[in-house]
């Protein structure tokens, strides 16, 4: 199981904010780092879109084991909805 994955989110140039700051777009994941053998120390990255063929933007590096966890601490808020009381007639309108 990878210990990272890496997304990438482009720089737009066309969207710029009151200070001549570029926005960046959605990220997308280019990557995913695996640990190495017998304990060593790092990582190996291994690429899912090469990083020359991405333009202007940033890197971010996540830990899959912090994402993980919080999303196990959160409750997803469809299943609030899928665990209501169904036991009303859905007939009776207004």
């Amino acid at each position: 199981m990878p210990t990272h994955r890496i997304s990438f989110a482009e720089q737009q140039m066309d969207t710029v904010d009151t200070e001549g700051r570029g926005r960046l777009g959605s990220p997308v994941n280019v990557a995913t780092v695996w640990p190495r053998k017998n304990g060593k120390e790092g990582g190996l990255i291994e690429w899912h879109i090469s990083p020359q063929s991405l333009k202007e933007g940033a890197f971010f590096m996540l830990d899959n084991q912090r994402e993980q966890s919080r999303d196990t601490q959160q409750q997803d808020p469809f299943e609030q909805v899928d665990g209501r009381d169904r036991s009303r007639s859905r007939s009776r309108g207004r």
